[in-house]
């Protein structure tokens, strides 16, 4: 469930972010290559910059989140959770106080990007990330493997946890589309408030897990 949820904001982050930095993507990396590589090649340099920019604000993001699982052991996913609220909380902050831009990429995104950059640290095993909440790529390859699995008569619900994913990105995808172009990066408000809620379900849990124990 957590994982849909966070699934969910991203998509609804990175089209919020998509429309506010004008066609880059602030949670989805290849999209991004893709655009810088193709700048440069037709030598569109400003726009291989944006992209740049939001890789590599994407990229300090999730050293952010490696960092805190590193340091917090147990209690890693509560804390990523907090420093992805933050950002977005701070990134939603600095677009209000400030038009600063880097090459272009309104100071505020890239802090939006490293917010999503953080998020993929929520679920790691053994310090390698096992499940990106971000990118859907991976998810769409999955289920189509789990269909086939299932129809040759294994289980359904690895096939409906993969689509799950997937939905929960593009529907959050839609929502942050709409209310971007109603409130504008007013809409990161809703985004902070999902991840917030998501944080304290998560310390909830968790206590009742160590009280059981």
């Amino acid at each position: 469930m957590l994982a849909v949820v966070l699934a969910g904001t991203a998509g609804f982050v990175d089209a919020v972010g998509f429309l506010v930095v004008g066609g880059y993507f602030v949670s989805f990396m290849s999209g991004n290559s893709t655009r810088m590589v193709v700048g440069l090649a037709e030598g569109d340099y400003s726009g291989a910059g944006i992209a740049v920019v939001v890789l590599v604000s994407f990229f300090l993001g999730a050293v952010a989140g490696a960092l805190v699982t590193r340091r917090r052991n147990l209690d890693d996913r509560p804390a990523v959770l907090a420093l992805v609220a933050v950002l977005l909380v701070a990134g939603l902050a600095l677009h209000r106080l400030t038009a600063v831009t880097v090459l272009g990429v309104p100071v505020s995104m890239t802090v939006v990007a490293a917010s999503m950059g953080a998020m993929n640290s929520v679920f790691h095993s053994g310090g390698e990330v096992s499940l990106g909440v971000t990118y859907m790529t991976g998810a769409v390859v999955k289920s189509a493997h789990r269909l086939v699995d299932a129809l040759a008569g294994g289980s359904w619900a690895p096939y409906r946890q993969q689509v799950a994913l997937w939905a929960a990105l593009s529907l959050g995808g839609l929502a942050g589309a709409v209310l971007q172009v109603g409130l504008g990066v007013a809409a990161l408000g809703v985004a902070a408030a999902v991840v917030s809620g998501a944080l304290l379900a998560t310390v909830w849990v968790r206590r009742r897990e160590y009280r059981r124990a």
